[in-house]
């Protein structure tokens, strides 16, 4: 298993709707909508951004990213060259429940102001768009209180059957909200019971 973490406080939609997949009852045609929309987010340069775009419909809709206008591939796992020095890699994982997360890494100083579109169309009606501005900063740049990671989350062998306990400690102000992930989906802590998360003593998530 693959955990990795957000410190962004922008993914407040994620926990309002269930990762479950949604139900559509008869066969009444439903437009396209958006449920969860990317966020404008700001990172440090030389880091990873995820965003994340779910959406609802009947049938259920096909979801596109794209960068500054231009689409991705339908692949799973995009890589694109960026230039002679810098491989750019764009990975883009999406769920039979209508979530879609794309995520940026490294993300470059070049990448500032970059937009960031994800857009959702079943051909019922029009496709609905959401953009978001994806803002760089270096580390010289970076305002009080910005949201930095002390203690990172390793990975560690555990016997089967025993408690995991993988360790993130945060600090910011305000005090960041911390998003966990398994190979790009966002962890549902409330609906899966093997998964707790504790913020005092030794915080992290624990499997």
């Amino acid at each position: 298993m693959t955990v990795f973490y957000s410190t962004s406080s922008e993914y407040h939609e994620l926990e309002e709707y269930s990762l479950s997949s949604p139900e559509h009852f008869g066969k009444i045609l439903d437009p396209a909508r958006l449920v969860v929309r990317p966020d404008p987010s700001t990172v440090v340069a030389d880091t990873r951004i995820n965003f994340f775009c779910r959406a609802d419909g009947n049938p259920l809709p096909n979801i596109v990213w794209r960068i500054n206008g231009k689409p991705l591939t339908d692949s799973r796992y995009v890589i694109i060259r960026h230039h002679a020095f810098h491989f750019l890699l764009f990975i883009v994982k999406s769920l039979p429940t209508g979530l879609s997360t794309l995520r940026i890494e490294p993300v470059l100083s070049s990448d500032n102001q970059t937009v960031v579109s994800c857009s959702a169309d079943n051909g019922v009606a029009n496709p609905v768009v959401a953009d978001a501005v994806l803002t760089v900063l270096s580390k010289a740049e970076l305002p009080s209180g910005f949201p930095a990671v002390d203690a990172h989350p390793t990975l560690k062998s555990v016997e089967q059957g025993r408690t995991a306990h993988v360790t993130c400690r945060v600090r910011g102000d305000p005090r960041p909200k911390v998003l966990w992930l398994r190979d790009l989906v966002p962890i549902d802590i409330r609906a899966d019971g093997r998964y707790s998360v504790s913020t005092m003593g030794n915080p992290g998530l624990s499997i």
